[in-house]
């Protein structure tokens, strides 16, 4: 019984046993297809997906620095799956990884890219398979700050002093960056300022050929710097030039030492530049001494200049160009008006008992004396302008008298003469108090 039951069966399934395989094989594709149709395989790029470099302490924990070329730190990442997969997956699900442990001796980390969701049934492909490196010695360096100034200030005032809080700036970073920086500067805008300022100012690397260098694997102490700037006002003032001694015998010096230039634009603060109205200077180099000709040297000034006064211009270093003109003192014989001739006496003190007579001019037209000076000083004066005066009180005290009386006197002329020009010697004229006849006459 059972084994016809057996048989039964058997039959009923190798009956057509091939057509059966066949139905079951058709079954299965017409649910791919049909499974397909309603839920197909698509595909979906993510662009400028980060890398995550990991375990990058191996690197750095042998001193050295690692920086990622040709911008191999971001790739684009395409997923494929089936679309009620991909519906759910965004790009913040995508994970693109680079593990220094891979790291090839070609500086090179392959690239493994996974996905937050359903990571299972996914496909990845990315455009680049590896991130590119450029592995160098961590170095140190030290650097002085440049401090400048940037802008003009207010009309009439210049910079003074630049002092930043720190001159020094440490750095570390890759070898070849640290060696193309040449120079570090902390630049202050002063434009339009008239008083003094302090400002944080930013610090800028730059190479030799004044590039400014950005790289965030250079790594500073410091990113700003505090910058005080002292703002003066200026004032144009004469120099003043003073010569120590005389030159040659029958020489003189002629005029005022000639500067080029006349005048000089100083600085300071106004309370002091308030009281400056020329810079006087008395150099060893405006030494005469024994010459006959004219002087010209360079004399530096900027040693005369009062505590607390700069040049405005601070590329000026003080040097000019000095002129002494030396000529020979040349005579003159100076004929005065007789009329040109008095006696002088204080309010008071003139006898009006006696009658006082210049003899050396009394029956003269003119009264001759001699100057020296230089050519141009002689010739300017004037006889007819000269006047000749005796002071009486003084003649009268040099003689150990009270009170004048009838007599002859001898009194030393003074004459009024430009301080240009000398008188050759003294002079002496003599003096005749005599009584009063007009005086007596009335008294009888």
């Amino acid at each position: 019984m059972k084994d016809s039951i057996l048989k039964k069966i058997f039959s009923l399934v190798t009956n057509n046993f091939g057509l059966k395989i066949l139905a079951v094989i058709v079954s299965c594709g017409l649910w791919v297809v049909v499974d397909s149709i309603n839920d197909p395989i698509e595909s979906e790029t993510y662009y400028n997906v980060p890398v995550e470099i990991r375990n990058a302490d191996l690197v750095t924990n042998e001193g050295k620095v690692y920086e990622v070329l040709d911008g191999t730190n971001m790739v684009n990442v395409t997923v494929k799956g089936k679309r009620s997969v991909l519906s759910y997956i965004s790009k913040e699900d995508i994970k693109a990884i680079a593990d220094m442990s891979e790291l090839t001796f070609m500086n090179t980390v392959g690239i493994k890219v996974s996905s937050a969701r359903s990571n299972s049934e996914l496909d990845f492909k990315t455009n680049i398979d590896s991130v590119k490196l450029s592995i160098e010695n961590m170095v140190p360096a030290q650097k002085f700050i440049n401090v400048y100034t940037s802008g003009e200030p207010a009309e009439g005032y210049v910079v003074g002093a630049i002092k930043p809080s720190q001159n020094v700036v440490r750095l570390s970073g890759p070898e070849s960056l640290i060696d193309q920086i040449d120079h570090i500067d902390a630049v202050a805008n002063i434009d339009g300022y008239s008083s003094d300022i302090d400002t944080s100012v930013e610090l800028k690397l730059y190479d030799k050929e004044n590039k400014e260098i950005k790289n965030n694997a250079i790594k500073m102490n410091i990113s700003t710097v505090n910058v005080a700037v002292t703002i003066l006002a200026t004032k144009i003032v004469p120099l003043s030039f003073v010569v120590p001694d005389e030159p040659a015998e029958g020489y003189v010096v002629s005029g005022e030492p000639v500067s080029m230039p006349e005048t000089v634009t100083i600085a300071g603060r106004s309370s002091v530049l308030d009281g400056i109205s020329k810079i006087v200077i008395s150099d060893p180099a405006l030494s005469v001494s024994g010459r006959t000709e004219n002087l010209t040297t360079i004399v530096n000034t900027k040693k005369y200049l009062p505590s607390g006064v700069q040049f405005a211009d601070s590329s000026f270093g003080g040097n000019v160009n000095v002129t002494v003109a030396i000529e020979q003192l040349v005579t003159r014989e100076l004929e005065i008006p007789a009329r040109n001739f008095a006696a002088g006496f204080v309010t008071g003190n003139r006898p009006d008992n006696l009658k006082l007579t210049l003899r050396e001019v009394e029956d003269e037209a003119y009264y001759t004396i001699q100057i020296s000076g230089t050519k141009a000083a002689v010739d300017s004066v004037n006889p007819e302008e000269v006047i000749g005066v005796i002071d009486m009180d003084a003649l009268l005290e040099k003689l150990g008298l009270i009170e004048w009386t009838a007599g002859v006197y001898q009194g030393e002329i003074t004459f009024r003469l430009p301080d240009t020009v000398t008188l050759q010697e003294p002079y002496q004229m003599t003096v005749l108090l005599e009584e009063n006849e007009d005086v007596d006459s009335e008294n009888e």
